[in-house]
């Protein structure tokens, strides 16, 4: 039973490492996580959600669609706006705001779903100090164990090599 507890702790313990090692990684300069073929932020002033939510926006190819509408997207201060679109370039890549003309990498565009609490629990999991105490150590730690065991494996293994010569020196006289 304590091995069984033990397994399942370990592998929620790989599965939140990975996850979050992932999201970080795929952070861009405004700290928007992209993944695959969406963007994903927390801790945002997204009016139409929680603040603890995680915000999904979908990433299209084409936001012609969009034009007339409410977007959100990044000012050249990296602070997060919110404007009427009024037009899209994918030629230029830019898009066009009331405020003025901005690039590509700058646009989110409208979110369409948020997951409650996620996005407290990833903004938590990814502050420097709780990566650090949580992932880093632990990892370290484990590896300096498995590298004591295998210097400890090598060690024994070198006395049976000793105490074998020792017998097989002492049959033949």
């Amino acid at each position: 039973m304590k091995s069984k507890l033990i397994t399942v702790v370990g592998l929620i313990y790989v599965v939140l490492a990975i996850f979050v090692t992932k999201f970080l990684l795929d952070r861009n300069d405004f700290g928007v996580y992209e993944l695959g073929d969406s963007y994903y932020m927390y801790n945002s002033s997204i009016v139409e959600f929680n603040k603890t939510s995680l915000v999904h926006f979908e990433k299209k190819g084409d936001y012609g669609n969009l034009v007339g509408e409410e977007v959100y997207y990044f000012n050249n201060d990296k602070i997060l706006k919110k404007d009427e679109l009024l037009s899209f370039s994918k030629d230029d890549k830019s898009f066009t705001v009331q405020s003025g003309e901005y690039g590509l990498e700058n646009f989110l565009g409208k979110p369409d779903r948020g997951y409650f609490l996620l996005g407290s629990l990833l903004g938590f999991f990814t502050t420097k100090a709780v990566y650090l105490c949580l992932i880093i150590i632990p990892v370290f730690i484990l590896l300096v164990y498995e590298v004591y065991l295998l210097f400890v494996y090598i060690k024994k293994d070198k006395k049976r090599k000793v105490l074998d010569d020792g017998k097989k020196g002492r049959e033949k006289e």
